[in-house]
């Protein structure tokens, strides 16, 4: 940032360039803890990757290092939350598929069974195994969609706190 001062001494002067400095992207930041905390993770991501590789309007900021990290630790948080997701909803359809696929399935085969074309003990075997796969698919939506919600908080709660220690942790 470039201040034209006439009447200020030049000590008053990089005084007042430092604080300046000390400042920079601290908007940047409390947009970034705003879009971590409502979950924006796309903008927050574009808005950490600015402020990390300096460009765009962040083209003349100077930035400790520690900043950028701070910075580059956002983005890799709001990434890693946007992965997560994905694993999540791959997880629910593949359950959601399996209970669908299964209980189609039987209806086709107890179709054929009731037309006869089956032996008598076959209706209990596809039930078993109807009951044994619904169990199966509510299981792992359960138990694996749980550690999943629960590591997405965790990520969340990470990535507020870093966009605060980037807007707030200057030096």
């Amino acid at each position: 940032i470039k201040f034209i001062m006439t009447d200020i001494d030049p000590i008053e002067q990089q005084n007042r360039i430092q604080q300046n400095r000390i400042r920079d992207g601290v908007e940047m930041g409390y947009v970034m803890i705003g879009t971590s905390f409502f979950s924006l993770d796309i903008i927050t991501i574009v808005l950490g990757s600015i402020v990390t590789l300096g460009c765009c309007c962040a083209s003349e900021y100077q930035l400790s290092k520690k900043s950028k990290r701070l910075a580059t630790i956002t983005v890799v948080t709001a990434v890693a939350k946007i992965i997560t997701w994905g694993v999540f909803f791959v997880l629910f359809f593949n359950s959601f598929y399996q209970l669908l696929g299964v209980s189609n399935n039987i209806g086709e085969i107890n179709d054929d069974f009731n037309t006869g074309n089956y032996g008598s003990d076959f209706n209990n075997d596809i039930t078993d195994f109807n009951d044994e796969i619904t169990h199966i698919a509510i299981t792992t939506l359960s138990a694996g969609g749980n550690t999943i919600l629960n590591l997405i908080c965790i990520l969340s709660i990470m990535n507020i706190l870093f966009a605060c220690l980037y807007t707030f942790q200057r030096g």
